[in-house]
């Protein structure tokens, strides 16, 4: 590993009070600070080649600034456009930034921007030779759970009942491995990474929280001396913390979110002391993209403003009991007949540093695609996240959006998307090998 260098720097970027929060159908205006929120930096260098990871304790970034920040970044620093991985928590008490569907506050906006830069800066600035880097991956069991079911009446649906006896099965296998990677360097703090796939949607209310991300951070960091801990999400699209089958009622408290992160915590610990070296030096990055097919179809929106005119004066009822999907679809189909998209250009971003990759997919992949990635990418350890250098939102695999469900409906995209993810990111991966 010689020649190669690891950099670090978090940055508080917590709000004020009366930005709007993220993730639901509902207006929620902060009141409030339950933890603060961070930008959490890593640079990359091997010789004077540089690539640097940001990662926000926000629910997503929408909008031109998805696209245009990574690459402005990159121009202010003097990087390439590919070298700058830009990705999100995505817990849900947290803003939403330049919001296409939910407003956003420019002021925050531009400050936001300003310190993902600075972070970046600073991170590059603490460049540290590296001795060498390990992993692991194991299973955290009983922390995340599929939310979409095979009822009995051989429907699918999303968020089902707690206990629901009419929930058949899982409409598919979850998935609960945990990827610990840690980067040791001569100088300064170890950089350690951990990746895993739930949604981060405990703690609910109108505070600022970075959720269970957070709790991971500071467990992590109180355990383990000299160490600075960044959680990356992965393919997390149906993935939730809530056990609809054998569970009880969701707690959306800040000891939810607690307990989880510190139970990924002890499970990440467990792998501290198994984790082996890639044996790997090298640094690469790339880009590529891909323009899959939407759903627009103008034949559909007559009925589309008829759904979503009924859920507007609060008549959701008249659509059945499992109104949501219908509803998430026709603001989709609304929107992409308003924009006249027939076809939306999403990137798939790829860093590799000593044996380790990150792939990041702009918005909210099934777990079956980031398993998908993992299991046949030819390196050491490979990272999936969510919500990178964009978001477009959910896709599934082929079997799920045949299923149906609320994130089927909610994708903008029609079936094959994710397949197309899959095979974009290995041969991407591939190319850098």
């Amino acid at each position: 590993m010689k020649n190669c260098f690891a950099g670090f720097a978090r940055l508080d970027i917590t709000p004020p009070l009366g930005v709007r929060l993220g993730g639901y159908f509902q207006v929620r205006i902060a009141d409030g600070v339950q933890d603060p929120l961070y930008v959490n930096a890593v640079a990359f260098g091997e010789g004077e080649n540089k690539a640097v990871l940001i990662v926000c304790d926000l629910l997503s970034i929408y909008g031109n600034a998805a696209h245009e920040w990574p690459v402005q970044i990159a121009n202010e620093l003097g990087l390439p456009r590919e070298a700058v991985f830009t990705c999100h928590t995505h817990s849900h008490t947290t803003p939403v930034v330049d919001g296409t569907r939910e407003p956003s506050d420019p002021l925050y906006d531009a400050w936001l921007y300003r310190r993902m830069r600075d972070a970046a800066q600073l991170a590059i600035n603490d460049l540290q030779p590296i001795t060498d880097v390990k992993w692991a991956e194991g299973d955290a069991p009983g922390l995340t759970f599929v939310r979409r079911f095979k009822m009995k009446n051989g429907r699918y649906r999303t968020w089902a009942g707690i206990k629901d006896p009419n929930i058949d099965h899982p409409a598919s296998a979850g998935d609960d491995s945990v990827r610990l990677v840690r980067i040791q360097r001569e100088d300064g703090p170890e950089i350690v990474l951990v990746n895993f796939q739930v949604h981060p949607d405990n703690v609910g209310g109108c505070k600022f929280s970075a959720d269970f991300p957070g709790a991971l951070r500071n467990c992590i960091e109180k355990e383990k001396d000299n160490v600075r801990c960044v959680f990356l999400n992965g393919a997390e699209g149906q993935m939730v913390a809530t056990d609809y089958i054998g569970g009880t009622l969701p707690d959306r408290s800040p000891a939810k979110a607690a307990m989880l992160g510190s139970r990924l915590a002890e499970y990440t610990l467990l792998l501290w002391d198994k984790c082996i070296s890639t044996t790997q030096s090298g640094l690469k990055f790339g880009q590529r993209f891909i323009s899959p097919k939407t759903k627009r179809d103008s034949s559909r929106i007559p009925e589309a403003e008829r759904i979503i005119a009924l859920h507007e004066a609060g008549k959701d009822a008249e659509l059945g009991n499992d109104s949501m999907p219908l509803v998430a679809e026709a603001y989709v189909l609304r929107r992409l007949e308003e924009e006249q998209l027939d076809f939306v250009e999403m990137v798939v971003t790829v860093v590799t540093f000593c044996g380790l990759a990150l792939v990041g997919i702009p918005g909210e992949p099934f777990c079956e695609i980031g398993i998908d990635v993992r299991k046949n990418s030819p390196f050491a350890v490979t990272c999936m996240c969510c919500h990178t250098n964009g978001n477009a939102g959910y896709y599934a695999n082929a079997e799920g959006y045949d299923q149906g469900g609320y994130e089927p409906s909610n994708s903008r995209f029609v079936k094959g998307v994710g397949e197309m993810m899959i095979q974009t990111s290995l041969d991407l991966l591939n190319s850098m090998k």
